[in-house]
């Protein structure tokens, strides 16, 4: 899956790679999820002091989420690197490979849980599911081919999401 139409003539890979189709869809699946809690899944509602701590929790997730983002993209200068075709494994991305696509997931759980529905925790493993298979398949096999054995080594060292030391 190349997306040709977002990339300058010198540049490897495609600047946006799978994220607009991947945010699209976990768009989509938490917009589902807020209809379904307000009818059909309406059941699932919490009260009461447990409603308040999904508030909290869902909150601090967006905060801490939003902070992730800005380190990822604004601070490490990510899009030079991209246009550059040069393998970022500094800043936050030595912490973790993918930190644009871990702070969305986190602000999908952090929405998901303001919902406060119980049916609706099931979005958080699915969600995981479909950004780890979307991104194995497109950019860590595009970056692999780039770089080889330099990406190779850099997954031996960086987690994949969570950016926290690798336990070897």
């Amino acid at each position: 899956m190349y997306l040709k139409s977002d990339q300058e003539k010198h540049q490897k890979i495609p600047t946006y790679g799978a994220a607009p189709y991947l945010f699209i869809t976990i768009l989509v699946l938490n917009l589902t999820g807020l209809l379904l809690s307000q009818s059909v899944l309406e059941s699932g509602l919490l009260k009461g002091g447990f409603k308040d701590l999904f508030y909290l929790i869902g909150f601090l997730l967006m905060v801490v989420a939003a902070r992730i983002q800005w380190l990822s993209g604004v601070k490490s200068f990510i899009s030079t690197s991209i246009q550059t075709s040069e393998l970022k494994t500094t800043g936050i991305y030595a912490r973790t490979r993918n930190p644009i696509y871990f702070s969305w997931w986190l602000s999908s759980i952090g929405i998901t849980l303001t919902m406060h529905n119980m049916w609706l925790l099931i979005l958080i493993p699915i969600q995981w599911v479909l950004l780890t298979v979307v991104i194995r398949i497109t950019d860590e096999k595009w970056l692999y081919e780039l770089h080889g054995e330099a990406y190779k080594d850099y997954c031996a060292r960086v987690n994949r999401w969570i950016p926290i030391k690798k336990i070897k």
